[in-house]
């Protein structure tokens, strides 16, 4: 809006007043000022810097990053500030070759995010844009697109040439090939993205591909004394689909010609830093006497920058005498003064230029607002403690070491929340009345940028005064039968509340004091006006029956999911509560340490073998069991089993719909009943199906002890420890509340829940 009326004002300035030149001649008035609006608009913010355009210094990915995580967050971080409402979709966005991937974009400090709606394609080229439509605050566009591309999977690449980057005396019937580092599209290797030329000339010629090696050609000689440039092209693809992140070039010569090779900064390079040496390398060992203040020369602008020139082997270093400024563009030039050992000059002054980065002056966050203020009085006890930020702050910055509450040296103990720009601390217990307290947030609190805060924030406050306070005790008979609350410190004339809960087994009589009963209800309510000792009475509820003993799993028992020849996963939502291992078969595949709640087990670490051995030895136990035995029918959906020892000598399991896919384990009351289901061949669950436990039944008493394998069906629900013989597979979307043991072979997962009991 600001180059409109600008250009608007030009144009009313300098349109003569004759009409029919007012066109012509303001519009070439305008064209020769258009220069000046390269320029960026001063910025009065305080902290912030002045007269730069913004511009985009750091993404993540990095340009030409592989093997990025398909749920990958991208971002861009800008130099400075910008105004949120320019970031947004049409300015940041991504895509698959040409097609737009859906996502949010967000905004926060000076760093914008693109979530993906969905995860990215494995082994896929993608590639981000920043566009000139994002505006600083001051209404300042970036100069140019920033654009970069990164890969889901390994790019393919060019790792030899021939002849080789800065060759000399190469043969002018020279066929040029180029190695990559895996297996192509032949398709995509061709004349359009296998080039050669000499100079701007494009030279005809074939190309074929055979293996990893593409080749190029010519359909004539080449020229004598001639320096050509080769190109291999991002367009080429390997067998995957998988494009290559940037064009190869490399140059060689048909004579002795001498030639720069490579630059370093490269021509057009951004963000250098301010400490560059510039470096030129040549095909040829030159003549040091040659590569001197007078060849090799830095400019800014027309200022020649001051420095030392030094040459070793191949390259030539200019090192400035002072740091680079920041944010210009300098030129540097090798001349044709520069000579190899046999006097042969560069064809021509070879001249290069980069541009320096942008050192952004952060603007560090500071506490704007404590409540309670400092020095403030009469305090409320309950009091939660609060920070509010000039900025958005790191959470995980906002803790207990970064924010504190002490009453002199005795730390407080609390609860520290952040939410917003908002950090709060919530005593665990009432602060003490008439206390000086004081609080603290240190510089370890930092804004998402990373700044941290200049100096640390101290403020404090006295708490209201003491008043009279009558104790309420609260106590359980016996310790096990239940808990209680409501007790403390209140004052005279306060409404109490008590409550007492019986643990499993117990169930709740009444509440006495000194003896005496004074309620029967769980809920006792009552106005306090003297010291209460209070007592929560329980009786033991008769259990139902026990069941077998237990079987003893020894070390078996921290695995939520232990095998013998491996562990395979699909889906990665998976999530294991419990350690995960093999023996003697080590491999996991499909599960990372984010799958995994507890200890993944990815060696043949001997503490997998000691679990197998003590689990065989389980294993055996539960085979061996005969002791009062009850018969267990093949189909078990639709009943209701009591603890016990069931055995059938073939295969059981639970397949039937509706009531007839639940089985239901009553334990009668008792905690701790056992069940243990021994069955001489298989165990399988139909899709859907599911366990419900009753009575106080536990998941870890339920023992399944299964001759051959185990299979538990697409989104069933299945409680209880597994003890297989040969392998257990775990179908879609279903969940075991227990453990997947199996002795001989591999236990296998599909988007599944297990939790260890």
């Amino acid at each position: 809006m600001k180059e409109k009326k600008f250009l608007l004002k030009l144009k009313d300035i300098f349109t003569p007043k004759r009409r029919r030149y007012s066109g012509l001649l303001s519009m070439s008035c305008i064209l020769m000022l258009l220069p000046l609006f390269s320029q960026c608009d001063k910025d009065d913010y305080t902290g912030e810097l002045e007269g730069i355009c913004p511009e985009v210094i750091v993404t993540d990915p990095v340009n030409g990053a592989t093997n990025v995580i398909t749920n990958k967050i991208i971002t861009a971080t800008f130099n400075e500030e910008m105004e949120s409402s320019t970031i947004n979709e049409s300015t940041f966005f991504v895509k698959k070759g040409a097609d737009i991937v859906s996502g949010q974009v967000t905004y926060s400090g000076t760093t914008a995010t693109f979530t993906p709606a969905a995860l990215l394609d494995a082994n896929a080229v993608y590639t981000a844009t920043v566009t000139r439509g994002a505006m600083d605050p001051m209404g300042n566009y970036m100069r140019n697109d920033t654009t970069w591309s990164f890969n889901t999977g390994n790019a393919p690449d060019v790792i030899l040439t021939d002849p080789v980057e800065g060759a000399s005396n190469v043969a002018l019937n020279k066929a040029v090939t180029a190695d990559f580092s895996t297996p192509m599209n032949a398709a995509t290797v061709n004349s359009t993205s296998f080039l050669l030329k000499q100079g701007t000339t494009d030279i005809t010629g074939i190309v074929t591909y055979l293996g990893v090696k593409a080749t190029f050609t010519p359909t004539a000689d080449l020229l004598p004394n001639a320096v050509y440039t080769a190109t291999i092209t991002n367009s080429v693809e390997d067998a995957a689909g998988n494009a290559m992140i940037n064009d190869t070039t490399w140059s060689f010569a048909t004579g002795s010609l001498l030639f720069v090779t490579i630059t370093d900064p490269l021509n057009e390079a951004i963000d250098v830093p301010a400490s560059q040496t510039v470096k030129a390398t040549f095909n040829k060992i030159m003549n040091p006497a040659t590569i001197n203040n007078a060849t090799f020369t830095l400019m800014h602008g027309t200022t020649p920058v001051l420095g030392t020139v030094s040459y070793n082997e191949y390259t030539a270093e200019f090192v400035p005498l002072t740091d680079l400024l920041l944010g210009e563009e300098y030129t540097a030039t090798v001349t044709t003064g520069a000579v190899d050992l046999t006097g042969n000059s560069l064809a021509a002054d070879y001249i290069w230029t980069f541009t320096t980065n942008v050192v952004v002056v952060p603007v560090l966050p500071v506490v704007t607002i404590t409540d309670p203020i400092d020095e403030a009085v009469d305090v409320p006890l309950d009091k939660v403690v609060t920070a509010t930020f000039s900025k958005t702050m790191d959470l995980s910055t906002i803790n207990s070491a970064t924010f504190t509450l002490k009453n002199g040296l005795l730390p407080v103990l609390g609860f520290i929340d952040y939410a917003g720009v908002e950090g709060t601390f919530t005593p665990n217990t009432p602060l003490l009345p008439g206390t000086l307290y004081t609080a603290t947030v240190t510089t370890g609190a930092k804004d998402l940028e990373g700044n941290a805060l200049a100096a640390d924030t101290v403020w404090s406050f006295t708490t209201t005064a003491p008043v009279d306070q009558l104790t309420v005790e609260l106590s359980s008979d016996p310790i096990d039968g239940g808990d209680t609350s409501g007790g403390g410190l209140f004052n005279a004339g306060d409404s109490v509340t008590v409550m007492a809960e019986a643990n499993a087994g117990y169930s709740f009589d009444e509440w006495t004091e000194e003896g005496e009963s004074v309620s029967t209800s769980e809920s006792y309510t009552f106005v306090v006006n003297e010291n209460r000792t209070l007592v929560a009475n329980f009786t033991l509820d008769p259990v139902g029956p026990s069941g077998p003993l237990g079987i003893d799993l020894g070390s078996a028992a921290d695995f939520a999911i232990l095998a013998g020849a491996g562990v395979t996963n699909t889906g990665v939502t998976t999530l294991i509560t419990g350690d995960v291992g093999s023996h003697p078969t080590a491999t996991i595949a499909g599960l990372t340490s984010a799958n995994v709640i507890g200890t993944l087990y990815t060696v043949a670490d001997p503490i997998v073998g000691i679990a197998k051995v003590d689990l065989t030895t389980a294993f055996n136990d539960g085979q061996s069991r005969t002791l009062d035995a009850i018969s267990l029918p093949g189909q078990i959906g639709g009943l209701t089993l009591a603890p016990g020892l069931y055995v059938n000598s073939s295969t059981s399991g639970i397949s039937g719909t509706g009531p007839n896919g639940i089985l239901t384990l009553d334990a009668g009351g008792n905690p701790n009943a056992v069940w243990i289901f021994k069955m001489g061949s298989t165990l399988i669950t139909a899709p859907g199906t599911s366990i419900v436990l009753a009575g106080g039944a536990q998941a870890k008493n339920i023992y399944w002890s299964v001759g051959t394998s185990a299979t538990l069906g697409t989104n069933s629900s299945f409680f209880g420890n597994i003890l297989a013989d040969q392998s257990i597979t775990i179908n879609t979307g279903a969940t075991l509340f227990g453990r997947a043991l199996t002795r001989v072979a591999s236990v296998t997962l599909d988007t599944n829940t297990v939790t260890k009991p």
